[in-house]
């Protein structure tokens, strides 16, 4: 069976599911750098901040399952895929023994 270059379903899942925790961190650090460039910043700013960290790290951990849900399922498929061009192989085999 022929690998093709075009992305599986579970991979354009990984990748959106990267772009978005890419994004939730990317929100974060810029939330931080801003808290940064406003000066002191007060004990509701850093619980603020710390909240966003909180979530941008539960995005990313959701993300991260995600993903790793997402590629067991794509290896089963392609177990199976090779289980089933095997069985056919064989069968084709058998045909032209005939």
């Amino acid at each position: 069976m022929e690998t093709s270059n075009t992305p599986t379903m579970a991979e354009h899942l990984e990748d959106d599911i990267m772009r978005n925790s890419l994004k939730t961190t990317a929100a974060a650090f810029m939330l931080v750098a801003l808290t940064g460039l406003t000066g002191c910043a007060t004990t509701r700013d850093l619980d603020v901040l710390k909240l966003a960290v909180e979530k941008a790290q539960s995005t990313a951990d959701a993300a991260n399952a995600a993903a790793a849900n997402a590629q067991s399922g794509a290896d089963a498929a392609t177990a199976c895929c090779k289980a089933n061009t095997e069985k056919m192989d064989r069968m084709f085999k058998q045909s032209m023994n005939k």
